[in-house]
């Protein structure tokens, strides 16, 4: 007897839903059909039968698969209920070790539609003793029927390809398929073709190998040997796993893709986010029984367990690197060099890590580059530079006046370096006032001072139009004749000044208020280096003329020298002086000459 039915839901909006939206890839069938098989055997396992638990699927020539199992199999109720009414599931309800399950019967059986016409289903419960066959097609009928012949306990699915995914239907794709998901399965998966037989599963998964062994594993895997490998595993969300250190630096923004499995069902090998953000360094294979999966079965439900897990394989990754630093030292000196950039936002985010890492990070200095320990048993006082343009501006005189300078102007840097002294309670961290550095150098006498008054004066005057002070100081090293220091609110100011001048009329009233209302006019800072004979001669000469041409010449050249962008005024005024000094020099030639 036949019995002509109906889904209970709107099947064809189920299919498309699978399809279009809930699966990544429609070779998702196989996974659904081995979770499916999995289960049934875990069921009948619980009421209690000796058997030898097994999954066989069978490749026919016409693109036709079946998937068989000698699970507990289904009743005509229970076909009713798993198969028509989309959702629910006896697994759930009737069972009370529901979490010994993958997933759930119903909706993963409804995928084999994207790839096929028609499912058939035959089982045998273990429960009764009719066998039945089960026929469903996309239209959303289907068909529930007693059969003659008995069948052995278990259920076989059968499948025949579309058209366009008979690719699925190959030997070589459902072996990759196969192996894909269910590779570290206990329960033994078979795959036939004709007669050629093959055992999918008889790995051991990398969680369960010794280190040697994972090492092993994971080279041949991905083709490039780890570093090193981190024990994975948390008790409140049963998992076992392991991550393995990349050989080689990944971008901050490069997205991670974790190898998670269920109950040792492959659930994703893209999983982005079950380790921390600041884990960059690291890949994860882990195996769960007790996070829960998404709808579609490719992530976990992100919620407080979720979340609590993801803690504490982070704390795991960083127990693992302190006793790492103290057990091979040399080790990991060496992840830090590879996972440099990783490894400064990681520390500049977790307090811990911080601790850990600070003394072996690297940063420019004015004594050249060194690491943090380094720095602090040399320098008790730090100055940091906020910009690279502040540390260049005064790095080799720094050096000159036995100053540790700091560059913080590189990604992570300035937050790294000034919170060092939370650490090394010895050291105290100074932001640098670039424009007040130049007051740090040796003052003149009295007498000096009157001496380079006029001189002062003078570059005063001239470059109050490039919003520039002089002053005169002691300073080493003495062949170094000037140095102009400025700071980004000038830059700024400066760059307004320009806008203002440029832009229509209501714009540059605006960045007039900008310019006068909400700032402070700054200026920058020439400092002459009274230690340079050239500047003593200059200030000495007495001549007006000749001191103003060379106050321009090095005014422009302490801009050359630190590499600041020079408007047209003061590129002319460079070529003049220049030229000016080039006529002195060959009209006295000429007159030795003469």
């Amino acid at each position: 007897m036949t019995t002509m039915m109906n889904f209970q839901v709107n099947l064809q909006g189920i299919i498309d839903l699978l399809s279009n939206h809930l699966y990544s890839d429609p070779g998702i069938f196989i996974r659904e059909l081995l979770q499916n098989g999995v289960d049934a055997i875990t069921a009948r396992k619980q009421l209690g039968h000796a058997f030898d638990a097994r999954v066989d699927v069978e490749i026919f020539s016409n693109h036709t698969l079946s998937f068989q199992d000698n699970g507990c199999g289904l009743t005509e109720s229970e076909i009713e209920q798993f198969l028509a009414r989309i959702g629910s599931t006896t697994k759930k309800d009737n069972l009370d070790s529901a979490d010994d399950f993958i997933g759930q019967f119903g909706v993963g059986l409804l995928s084999c539609f994207v790839v096929s016409d028609e499912i058939v289903l035959i089982t045998r419960s273990a429960m009764e003793g009719d066998s039945l066959e089960w026929r469903g097609k996309p239209d959303g009928t289907f068909t529930i029927k007693k059969l003659k012949k008995e069948v052995a306990i278990g259920t076989t699915v059968y499948i025949k390809a579309k058209p366009e995914y008979e690719e699925y239907f190959e030997f070589w794709r459902v072996q990759e398929l196969l192996e894909k998901f269910g590779q570290y399965l206990a329960v033994p998966i078979g795959l036939t073709e004709e007669r050629f037989k093959r055992r999918i599963n008889e790995s051991v998964p990398p969680w369960q190998m010794d280190k040697a062994a994972a090492l092993a594993y994971l080279e041949e895997a991905t083709y490039s040997k780890p570093m090193d490998i981190i024990p994975l595993h948390s008790a409140v969300g049963g998992i076992q796993g392991v991550a393995y250190i990349l050989p080689y630096p990944v971008s901050l923004q490069e997205e991670k893709k974790h190898r998670v499995y269920l109950k040792n069902m492959l659930l994703s090998d893209k999983m982005n986010n079950i380790l921390p953000s600041w884990a960059f360094f690291v890949n994860g294979i882990m195996n769960t029984d007790s996070l829960k999966p998404t709808a579609s079965r490719e992530s976990f439900q992100e919620n407080d367990l979720f979340y609590t897990v993801r803690d504490e394989l982070g704390e795991n990754i960083k127990q693992y690197l302190l006793a790492l630093a103290d057990r091979d030292p040399a080790l990991f000196k060496r992840i830090i060099l590879v996972h440099y950039a990783s490894i400064k936002a990681m520390a500049v985010e977790d307090d811990d890590l911080y601790r850990l890492f600070i003394p072996y990070l690297s940063f420019e200095t004015s004594y050249g580059e060194l690491d943090m320990a380094t720095i602090a048993q040399s320098h008790t006082a730090i100055s940091l530079a906020a910009t690279l343009d502040e540390f260049r501006q005064i790095a080799r005189v720094a050096k000159a006046q036995n100053e540790m300078v700091i560059n913080g102007g590189y990604v992570h840097d300035f937050e790294l370096v000034r919170k060092v002294s939370s650490v090394m309670e010895q050291v105290t961290v100074t932001v640098l006032d670039i424009l007040a550095f130049s007051s740090r150098f040796e003052q003149l006498s009295v007498a000096e001072q009157r001496e380079v008054q006029p001189f002062l004066d003078l570059s005063d005057q001239l470059l109050q139009g490039f919003r520039c002070r002089s002053l005169v100081r002691w300073f080493e090293p003495a062949d170094l004749s000037v140095l102009y220091n400025t700071n980004q609110t000038l830059n700024f100011f400066k760059l307004t000044e320009a806008s203002e001048a440029e832009a229509n009329p209501l714009f540059g009233s605006l960045v007039h208020v900008v310019k006068h209302e909400l700032y402070e006019e700054p200026y920058a800072r020439l400092c002459y280096n009274f230690n340079n004979p050239i500047v003593r001669k200059a200030i000495a000469s007495g001549d007006p003329k000749v001191q103003k041409v060379c106050i321009e010449l090095f005014y422009t050249q302490a801009l050359l020298m630190g590499n600041h962008t020079m408007s047209a005024e003061e590129m002319k005024l460079m070529n003049e002086s220049l030229l000016y000094f080039m006529n002195l020099g060959l009209h006295q030639a000429g007159d030795m000459h003469g």
